[in-house]
């Protein structure tokens, strides 16, 4: 039988018990009275109550999941008509979104294993949340095999050092782990998945149609990044103004003329990926009835998946298969069937090598050799917008808006000169930084400026920093 969470922690001092049950039921009345006092919060305030609340949330979620555990391990389960943990903690929570019951069960019905006593004491101390728990319990069994060697406890252990970065990085982990030492297993992942894989539509009675589509990771990182590059915010252009806003000066609020102030975009986000999947659609169905031509220019690029990956993993795979014996000596020499390696695309999604080789054969190629005389990286102040190979580079450097806290993908940025063009800043990869439209328009209205490297972007948020004519130089510290 497990052992009970008191016997795995220290134990609390005598009478806590009873006392922090009277704090419980103290907090849980005094938050009804929260939603009317919020009004008497200064604003510094209201960002505490955000932040307080949230931290309670995530630690109150951790505990409940250690008292389900103890629950199991006493028998108070069992002895219940419940027919599981889940269950269980569903009559105990009436109200609470079912996802979070089942996450809170099943992490209870693990942590009551003695084998998982590193994620018992994680959630103990607070060091790892329930979510991150959930998903290193997970992903753990599905990559020990392919690691005979690696220890349970502290590859669990490893997995939930990374509790700061949410449970998606934890999945990343995995399929990065997978694709270096089992890459065929990943490729036989996306075989199964693309087996699997289904489009289906209902008509529901409010006259709409429901689409739900499964489909594999590769296929699904294809469609997703066609519906995010053309489902950005699109406000209607300054109707008085024809300039790019990054390359003219800032000279203050434009005056109230009813017709200068771009309008903005009030289409939800699910509104936008709906229209966004309607013009794909419309634009293939007319290249495939011969009454459009195919589409180049704007259209055609947004829907351009950025991959990077490790050159040789490419070349070699796409040698064994005969489609670059034009491009240099073929030796005969022996090829393994499935290379180490693993790409990521510029949303985010880790696809193994085998698709993303398939993907190639059917795409253009950027170069991924950054900074060859094919792709040059540095255009001086010959040109004013960063296109070509140069956005490229700042996409693969930057892979998403630069702005602290935004992650914003890069479709729906802009290169924006950190030197600014109109004062003498040179459109070059040391002078670019990607930003979404909302966080561009605020360091142009606050004159931010950043500190760019070969690695990243760090701005600065002290306002009145950014050059505001040629020559001006920043203000000494």
């Amino acid at each position: 039988m497990a052992q009970s969470t008191t016997g795995i922690h220290r134990p609390a001092a005598p009478g806590a018990g009873a006392r922090l049950m009277s704090l419980l039921s103290e907090f849980s009345s005094a938050l009804e009275e929260w939603p009317g006092a919020l009004w008497q919060l200064d604003e510094a305030a209201l960002g505490d109550v955000v932040g307080g609340m949230l931290r309670v949330s995530s630690r109150a979620e951790n505990i409940a999941a250690l008292a389900t555990a103890d629950a199991l391990s006493r028998g108070t389960v069992a002895n219940s008509t419940a027919t599981g943990a889940p269950a269980w903690v569903a009559r105990q929570a009436t109200g609470v979104e079912p996802a979070v019951v089942r996450r809170v069960g099943m992490v209870g019905v693990e942590c009551a294993d003695l084998r998982n006593q590193v994620v018992a004491d994680a959630l103990a101390d607070g060091s790892a949340s329930v979510p991150v728990a959930a998903a290193a319990l997970r992903e753990v069994p599905r990559i020990l095999p392919q690691l005979p060697t690696a220890d349970r406890d502290d590859l669990l252990g490893r997995y939930l050092s990374l509790s700061d970065h949410g449970w998606r990085t934890l999945r990343e982990l995995s399929t990065r782990i997978l694709g270096e030492y089992a890459p065929q297993r990943l490729v036989r992942d996306e075989e199964r998945q693309q087996a699997c894989e289904s489009v289906l539509w209902a008509d529901l009675p409010s006259g709409l149609t429901r689409f739900v589509a499964e489909l594999s990771g590769g296929h699904a990182a294809v469609v997703k990044h066609a519906l995010r590059a053309l489902s950005a915010p699109t406000p209607q252009p300054c109707a008085t103004s024809t300039d790019d806003p990054c390359d003219a000066p800032n000279i203050g609020p434009l005056p109230q003329t009813g017709t200068s102030a771009p309008g903005r975009d009030t289409r939800t986000p699910a509104k936008r990926r709906a229209d966004a999947l309607v013009r794909l659609v419309d634009t293939a169905a007319g290249v495939l009835d011969g009454t459009s031509s195919r589409p180049v220019g704007e259209f055609g690029g947004t829907a351009k998946i950025l991959v990077t990956l490790d050159l040789n993993t490419l070349y070699e795979g796409l040698r064994e298969t005969g489609r670059l014996s034009q491009h240099g000596s073929d030796d005969g020499g022996f090829a393994p069937t499935y290379l180490p390696g693993i790409g990521r695309t510029t949303d985010g999604d880790h696809l193994d090598a085998g698709t993303l080789r398939r993907l190639a054969c059917d795409a253009d190629l950027i170069p991924a050799v950054l900074g060859t005389e094919s792709e040059p990286l540095d255009v001086g102040r010959a040109k004013r917008l960063f296109t070509g190979g140069l956005r490229t580079a700042i996409i693969h450097r930057d892979k998403h808006c630069t702005f602290p806290g935004c992650d914003r993908p890069p479709d729906w940025c802009d290169a924006h000169h950190v030197r600014p063009w109109w004062a003498g800043g040179e459109t070059t990869l040391s002078n670019a930084a990607l930003l979404c439209a909302r966080h561009h328009t605020i360091v142009h209205r606050d004159l931010l400026t950043a500190q760019v490297t070969t690695t990243g972007v760090t701005w600065d948020l002290t306002p009145g920093l950014m050059p505001t004519r040629p020559g001006h130089q920043r203000p000494a510290a």
